[in-house]
């Protein structure tokens, strides 16, 4: 026994708790996977006709399944939960298209802006109060962002360096707005079936809009069209990945099969 955990007082084992509620309101859905029923029950209260908690659950594996059948617009997410830490689970309820809105301790901005790169949207003190972090949870509901000032500020430094270096790339111009849509969600980790939920069209559509802009971007494979999206592919005739044809073994249908790794990021 580590001299940190003999100096810990015992703590009795708590079983994971999950709760479903029914749910018919066009009203944003929420799920709350947190160790305690504190925060859902006073979401819940302070919520009440602005957004609906659809399912509480204290299990990182239960929000994950809960995530898949319920889709909610935003999941809040306490660090610790009974299963483990939240960072485990965040990227398999990324891959449903949901936003997650953590509330965690004070950390170094650094770390903050990891989480924001891993597709983390909200960022919340666990010193917020029922009413502040209810109008986090509409922000990520409505398609914003909740973060402190210092991770904006990196964030925003951050993408002045790549803008400054060239980032992006002009075969992009030819899209038309829906496939800027579709191109922005799978750069972004969502699958086939995640798009066309959010952008409330049919599969077969957002296939048909993926043809068209591998076709205008001169590309082969979903990942080398997200590449261009993220200036990082390399232009025609060059040497680099682009021309390896490594990047298009398994790349092509990894969009359409897998539910990739989202922010939940919904676009109009």
């Amino acid at each position: 026994m580590t001299p940190t955990s003999a100096s810990r007082p015992p703590a009795p084992y708590r079983r994971p708790f999950f709760r479903v509620r029914r749910y018919t309101s066009e009203l944003p859905k929420v799920v709350c996977l947190c160790d305690s029923s504190v925060i859902p029950e006073a979401l819940h209260v302070v919520l009440e006709g602005r957004a609906g908690i659809v399912a509480t659950t204290s299990s990182g594996n239960a929000a994950v399944a809960l995530s898949e059948l319920l889709v909610p617009d935003v999941v809040v997410v306490s660090e610790m939960l009974a299963d483990g830490v939240a960072e485990s689970f965040v990227p398999a309820i990324l891959r449903v298209g949901s936003r997650v809105l953590m509330i965690c301790e004070p950390r170094e901005t650094a770390r903050l802006v990891e989480l924001v790169a891993q597709g983390v949207t909200g960022l919340v003190g666990t010193d917020q109060t029922p009413q502040e972090l209810a109008e986090a949870v509409l922000e990520l509901a409505a398609g914003g962002a909740e973060l402190p000032p210092d991770v904006v500020a990196a964030v925003v430094a951050d993408w002045r360096r790549g803008w400054r270096r060239g980032a992006g790339d002009t075969r992009s111009a030819e899209l038309t707005a829906r496939e800027r849509d579709v191109l922005d969600a799978i750069s972004d980790g969502l699958s086939a079936k995640a798009v066309a939920h959010h952008l409330g069209i049919a599969v077969k559509t957002v296939e048909h809009h993926k043809s068209r802009i591998f076709d205008k971007l001169g590309v082969r494979s979903q990942a080398e069209a997200v590449a261009v999206a993220l200036g990082t592919a390399a232009e025609p005739g060059e040497p680099g990945e682009a021309d390896t044809g490594d990047a298009d073994t398994g790349d092509t249908d990894t969009g359409d099969t897998g539910d990739g790794v989202a922010s939940g990021r919904t676009a109009s």
